[in-house]
């Protein structure tokens, strides 16, 4: 007998594959990231600082954190039609748990990013994509997505209850698309000569996930990045998904 949240997510599920732009977009806008970066940086991956791999693998962490900024509004969406509709309100008041009307949009929405992350490995393996590790960088790359997309998720879903606003949920993409620009998304650390830009990247989370990425991909950068990458985003993980689970008791219709 299938249990009340086993319904939910499958209907998450069902509905994303109706209606799958957000991850389309996010996917889409990932390999234009990657392709142009290569093509327009690529020239400079000679240089020792990128070892043996070249630019490519260096780059492709890019794809694997706007993936998810690109379909983290989804879940949100998704929300925001049941609620205009009128069918959240019935959910809500039905015997089905509270928390399964959270989890349900972020599961679809993580199980999206975990497919097209795979779907980008696969892809940069066919361009000649470094996997220094095997099967365990290609398991490490999609943890790291996981606990990313679900933090994602997790935070665009709260504020899109909380407010009753879908386009609240893009609050969160605009909040962190400018990390990107200050961490070492483009050069690696020692060519960076803006001693601010330094600064301010060992306090940007994007920059561990990003150098995380790497290690695993090449063994690039120290082992100690991708383990502060694991620890910060599981604890960013569980914060938004707090959130998002406290942020159904405050349902704004």
């Amino acid at each position: 007998m299938r249990t009340s949240y086993s319904l939910l997510i499958g209907r998450a599920l069902h509905k994303l594959v109706k209606q799958p732009q957000a991850p389309i977009m996010g996917f889409a806008m990932s390999l234009f990231f990657l392709i142009v970066y290569n093509a327009g940086i690529g020239g400079i991956g000679f240089l020792e600082s990128f070892g043996e791999v070249g630019y490519l693998t260096f780059v492709f962490p890019i794809t694997i954190v706007s993936l998810a900024m690109g379909s983290s509004s989804g879940a949100g969406q998704a929300l925001n039609d049941d609620m205009q509709s009128g069918y959240f309100k019935r959910l809500y008041l039905s015997p089905a748990p509270r928390w399964s009307l959270v989890v349900a949009p972020i599961f679809a929405d993580v199980f999206s990013t975990l497919l097209f992350s795979s779907l980008l490995l696969g892809i940069g393996f066919l361009f000649g994509l470094s996997f220094k590790f095997g099967v365990v960088t290609v398991l490490g790359v999609l943890l790291l997505s996981l606990l990313w997309a679900v933090t994602l998720c997790g935070f665009s879903v709260g504020l899109m209850l909380r407010t009753g606003k879908h386009q609240n949920a893009a609050i969160v993409t605009n909040a962190v698309f400018p990390l990107l620009f200050l961490s070492t998304t483009f050069l690696p650390r020692e060519l960076i000569t803006s001693k601010w830009l330094l600064a301010v990247s060992w306090a940007n989370p994007v920059t561990y996930l990003l150098e995380g990425i790497r290690y695993l991909l090449a063994g690039m950068g120290n082992a100690n990045f991708l383990i502060y990458a694991v620890i910060i985003l599981f604890l960013s993980a569980a914060i938004s998904l707090g959130f998002a689970l406290r942020s159904a008791s405050r349902i704004k219709f």
